[in-house]
């Protein structure tokens, strides 16, 4: 846990006094400028608050920061805020040099120029010596310096300091890089937010004195509560325990502010780099980040909701050994994740593994949205297992999911408990092999035949036509049809059923008198997606295209149909003819 600090006197800045008498740089392990539409239309509009006097005050956050060795305010939150302002400040002066150019389109004999030209060049003296940057100044606020960009020798420093200090010329707008594109993408939003607002007004002073009052309302009107602490390890530590319990930054970011905190200096930017890597495949979302963290989390300890993530590995990563062995092995395991995010799409993920059972097993999980059982193949990894042996435990996997989730129904809670102990068990090396993993689940998550064959009876399934219930109904078919009728071969199952999807869900009777039990299993089958285009309004329609069938198990089917028709017990007679089956197969 991090050691307590004091917390410095906050200072409290309005905004036209924060940048004039500070100095920001925002350091490279920082993430990239990220506010996109909302949180740019948020911030307008607590500004329109103020410029509708619907409000006197707005206070506009916090910043968390400290004075490094060259004097400037290294900040370690409040970055946002602080790049939006900027960024708002440019618009207002952008907009009041096209205001300037239509007052000098005027004949000569109107004076507009000294009218209300003085008020135009007050508001761009005001936002250049906010923003600074120009005739050798110190910018007051400078962002990830050297951050390239793949296309683009500029990187995104010399890209903000250009944004917020000259008017941007029209190839700016072809920018690719996700922050600079964030930057250009407020600027322009908010630039449309002011002409609409000041457009109210016919008359050209009018437009201005309405600008003015924008530009007063913001840098006058906003506040900023700023702490500047005396270290940076002091300065993560008042941001951990200001935001640890907040609502604005996702348990990733608080935990990348923590592990950053415990690097030396000489460190850190190797930690951005590894970082960097670990974020660059999961497309620095920060929910992905977290559920990935999570999920390693999970495999090498415990399972923690998300809430206590920060709090957890906090506690458990306190030095810089400890936070470099962290990132390694989350830079180690991140592309297997994401294959089992997406086990054959794209086409680099159908490659990762050279099995391809081993392929086809994931994704007729991840058809079925099973995910609970990630931690655990994350320490097969991590152990070097071979792909046979992943192959053997995932089918394992398969077997516990199918027994109690699917055919018991039982909740998720001890499954996602379980899975994490197997993971445990496996990294600690307490599971060497795995005929020992197989005997451990076994003993510890597979439900007995006799509770599996009880809930079989009675299990019933929603079915549809695409997504999770689906996929899992088309799967226990498929399987049933294959080990009792010959259906299909452990070469063919999942290149027509899942692969191809040529088969269709088809419910036999859906009629009034078979009430609650047109969901039982019994009442299902899957038929030949080419005979299903058109509804069966009879039975002997359906009977016609179970006979045209190319499985078995639909032949047989349509004989039990036309010899004994089809009620409530013809229903339960077929569900209970799988139960013997379904256990030898799960």
């Amino acid at each position: 846990m991090s050691s307590f600090v004091e917390i410095p006197s906050p200072s409290v800045f309005k905004i036209e006094n924060l940048f004039r008498d500070n100095n920001f740089i925002v350091p490279l392990y920082q993430r990239n400028y990220a506010w996109g539409k909302d949180e740019v239309s948020d911030f307008w509009n607590d500004l329109q608050a103020i410029i509708d006097g619907k409000h006197n005050s707005h206070f506009f956050g916090q910043v968390v920061t400290f004075k490094n060795e060259q004097g400037k305010q290294e900040v370690i939150d409040g970055q946002q805020r602080l790049t939006t302002s900027l960024i708002f400040m440019a618009a207002i002066r952008d907009i009041s040099i096209k205001l300037g150019d239509k007052i000098k389109s005027f004949p000569s004999d109107i004076n507009m120029e000294d009218e209300i030209g003085d008020t135009l060049r007050i508001i761009r003296r005001q936002v250049s010596k906010s923003i600074r940057g120009t005739k050798g100044e110190q910018p007051s606020l400078v962002v990830q310096q050297n951050v390239g960009d793949q296309n683009s020798s500029e990187t995104l420093d010399n890209f903000f300091k250009r944004l917020t200090n000259t008017r941007l010329a029209e190839n700016d707008y072809k920018t690719i890089s996700e922050p600079k594109k964030n930057m250009l993408n407020a600027y322009v939003d908010i630039t449309r937010s002011i002409n609409t607002n000041i457009e109210h007004g016919k008359e050209l002073g009018t437009q201005i004195d309405q600008l003015q009052i924008i530009f007063d309302s913001f840098m006058e009107h906003f506040y900023i509560v700023m702490i500047s602490a005396p270290s940076r390890q002091d300065a993560f530590t008042i941001f951990e325990t200001l935001n640890s319990r907040g609502k604005d930054l996702k348990a990733s970011d608080i935990i990348k502010n923590h592990v950053m905190s415990l690097m030396n200096k000489d460190d850190l930017r190797d930690a951005n780099q590894i970082w960097n890597k670990i974020t660059r495949p999961l497309d620095n979302n920060s929910d992905r980040i977290t559920r990935f963290i999570r999920t390693y989390w999970a495999s090498r300890y415990r399972v923690v909701s998300e809430a206590r993530l920060y709090r957890e590995i906090s506690d458990k990563i306190s030095t810089v050994t400890e936070a470099r062995k962290f990132l390694t092995d989350l830079s180690s395991l991140v592309d297997i994740y994401t294959v089992l995010e997406s086990p054959i799409s794209p086409k680099a993920h159908y490659n990762y593994f050279e099995n391809k059972r081993l392929d086809q097993q994931l994704d007729i999980l991840n058809r079925m949205h099973i995910l609970l059982y990630y931690p655990v193949v994350l320490a097969l990894k991590y152990r070097r297992f071979s792909e046979s042996d992943m192959l053997t435990v995932v089918r394992k996997i398969i077997s516990i999911f199918v027994r109690f989730r699917i055919i018991m129904n039982q909740g998720t809670n001890k499954l996602e408990s379980g899975f994490s102990d197997v993971a445990h068990q496996i990294w600690s090396l307490n599971l060497s092999n795995s005929n020992a993993i197989i005997n451990y689940m076994d003993d510890h998550l597979l439900p007995s035949d006799d509770q599996t064959k009880a809930s079989f009876e009675v299990m019933s399934k929603e079915g549809g036509k695409r997504g999770s219930k689906k996929w899992t109904l088309v799967y226990l078919l498929a399987e049933l049809y294959e080990a009792i009728y010959d259906d299909f071969d452990n070469d063919t199952l999942y290149q027509q059923v899942f692969s191809d999807d040529k088969y269709s869900l088809i419910q036999i009777s859906s009629d009034n008198e078979i009430k609650d039990y047109a969901t039982y299993f019994g009442n299902w089958t899957m038929l030949e997606k080419e005979l299903t285009k058109n509804s069966f309004s009879s039975m002997d329609k359906l009977i016609s295209a179970l006979t045209k069938s190319k499985l078995n198990s639909n032949h047989k089917l349509a004989t039990q149909l036309q010899e004994n028709g089809w009620n409530v017990e013809k229903i339960k007679q077929r569900q209970f003819s799988f139960v013997s089956t379904a256990v030898l197969i799960w």
